[in-house]
C-alpha cells in the first residue's frame, strides 16, 4: 500500500483502461462518468476493475485536492484494511450499478410508494404469479432453518405440511426433494428405499437434488450448495423477485435459472436486461433506505440466494472471497448495462434493432425473450423488430418468442 495526493483535475483511470491499483478515498472529493452520467463521492473505493484486470467502464477525476491509499490487486485480501475495503468496494460499486440501472431505465425519480399499482398491473399480465413474500417461500425458509438447525423432526412436519399444498409441478418436486432429504435422516434403515424414489431425469438439474445425491452418496463438499440448502430459494417461472417503488431490504445471488429485469411503464414492461447464473442483483439493499428501481422475476426455474447487507457484513469477515465475487458480478453488469445503453443510443432504427438481438442471442434458447422485450427496449415497432429477426435467420413463435 501507498498514500498518494493528487492536485485537483487528476484523471485517476479512464474508459477502457485498466487500473494499477484499487484506490480507497481518505479524503477529497471524486467524479466518475459512467457514459453521460456523473456520479461525485468522498468515501469510499474506486478501480476495482483491477482486480479481475477488466477495463473500466467509467472516467474518475479528481475534483479537488485528494489523498488515496492505493492498493495493489493481490494486496487486498492480505492487508490489515481488507474488511474495510471489502466492505467499502461492495457498496461502492453498488452506487455506480445503481447509477448507470438509472440511465438505462431513463428514471431520475422514483415514486415513494407504487406497489398496489405494479402488482395489479402484473397480476394482469402474468396471472398465477407468485412473489418471493409469498406463504409458500417463508415457510420453505422455516423448513431450511429447522433443518439447519439440527430440528429434523420439526423440518419434516413442515414440509408434509406443505405437501398438502396446492403448487405448481415444479414446487412440488422441490418439496419432494426435501422430504426424501429428511425421511433419509429420520428414518436411515429404509434410505435406499427412500432415495430411489425419485428418478434422476426428472430431479437431475435440482440444485437440491444435486445436495440430496452428494448427502446420501458422500463426496466433496459443495460451500454454494450448503448455503442454498440453508439459505436459498427455488422458485418456479414468473416470480416475482423485486419490485419497483418497494423499499429494498435484500440482494440477490442468482444460482441457476434467469430472471428480467424490467421498467413498468404504463401498461408494458421495459426489458432492460437479462440476469443469469453468478450474477448478484438488488444492490439497493446494500444502499441505506434505497427504493428498488426496477422489477425483477423470473423467466425460468431459478435458484437465488437471498444477501442481507447483515449477512454480507458476515461475509466479509468470513468469507472475503465471496465478497469479490460479488464486486466482480457488479462489475460485469456495469459493461452490460452501458453496452445496452449504447445499444438504445444508436441513430439508426435498424441498426440498434439488430444490435438489440444479437447482444439477447445467448439467451434465446434458455429464455423466453418476446419481439415486444426488443421493441420496447429500442423504441421501435414490433413489425420491424420481427422483420430483422427473421432477416437474421431467428424464428418467431406465435406467441412473439424469438429462437435461433
Amino acid at each position: 500500500m501507498e498514500v498518494i495526493v493528487l492536485p485537483p483535475g487528476t484523471k485517476i483511470y479512464s474508459f477502457s483502461e485498466v487500473p494499477n491499483h484499487v484506490y480507497y478515498l481518505v479524503n477529497g472529493l471524486v467524479e466518475s462518468k459512467l457514459f453521460k452520467k456523473e456520479f461525485q463521492f468522498e468515501t469510499g473505493t474506486i478501480g476495482e476493475w483491477s482486480i479481475f484486470n477488466l477495463p473500466s467502464e467509467e472516467q474518475v477525476t479528481t475534483i479537488t485536492e485528494t489523498t488515496l491509499y492505493a492498493f495493489k490487486p493481490n494486496e487486498i485480501l492480505n492487508s490489515e484494511y481488507s474488511q474495510k475495503i471489502l466492505r467499502s468496494m461492495v457498496s461502492s460499486v453498488a452506487k455506480r450499478l445503481l447509477l448507470v440501472d438509472s440511465e438505462l431505465a431513463e428514471c431520475r425519480e422514483i415514486p415513494e410508494y407504487v406497489g398496489p399499482d405494479r402488482m395489479r398491473y402484473l397480476n394482469r399480465t402474468h396471472p398465477g404469479a407468485y412473489k418471493i413474500t409469498d406463504a409458500i417461500f417463508q415457510d420453505m425458509m422455516q423448513v431450511k432453518r429447522l433443518y439447519a438447525a439440527g430440528y429434523y423432526k420439526e423440518a419434516f412436519e413442515g414440509v408434509v405440511k406443505l405437501m398438502g399444498v396446492v403448487l405448481t409441478e415444479d414446487l412440488r418436486k422441490e418439496i419432494m426433494i426435501w422430504h426424501t432429504l429428511l425421511s433419509i435422516i429420520l428414518d436411515p434403515e429404509k434410505a435406499e428405499i427412500h432415495f430411489k424414489r425419485l428418478n434422476p431425469k426428472d430431479y437431475g438439474d435440482s440444485l437440491s437434488y444435486l445436495y440430496l445425491v452428494n448427502f446420501f452418496k458422500g463426496g466433496e463438499r459443495q460451500e454454494i450448495l450448503e448455503v442454498f440448502m440453508k439459505a436459498g430459494l427455488h422458485i418456479p417461472p414468473d416470480t416475482i423477485v423485486t419490485l419497483e417503488g418497494e423499499v429494498a431490504s435484500e440482494s440477490f445471488l442468482v444460482l441457476r435459472g434467469y430472471l428480467k429485469a424490467v421498467k413498468l411503464f404504463e401498461d408494458k414492461e421495459v426489458l432492460l436486461t437479462i440476469v443469469g447464473p453468478s450474477e448478484f442483483v438488488g444492490e439497493s439493499a446494500l444502499i441505506e433506505s434505497r427504493t428498488r428501481m426496477i422489477t425483477l422475476y423470473s423467466i425460468s426455474p431459478t435458484d437465488i440466494i437471498a444477501l442481507t447487507p447483515e449477512s454480507i457484513e458476515k461475509s466479509v469477515q468470513s468469507n472475503p472471497n465471496f465478497i469479490l465475487k460479488i464486486c466482480e458480478s457488479q462489475l460485469k453488469r456495469i459493461s452490460q448495462v452501458k453496452k445496452l445503453i449504447e445499444i438504445r443510443n444508436q441513430g439508426n432504427q435498424i441498426q440498434r434493432t439488430v444490435m438489440a438481438i444479437k447482444y439477447f442471442e445467448p439467451f434465446l434458447d434458455k429464455t423466453k425473450i418476446n419481439v415486444r422485450d426488443i421493441a420496447y427496449l429500442v423504441d421501435t415497432t414490433i413489425e420491424r423488430v420481427m422483420d430483422e429477426a427473421r432477416r437474421l435467420g431467428y424464428k418467431i413463435s406465435f406467441d412473439g418468442t424469438i429462437s435461433k
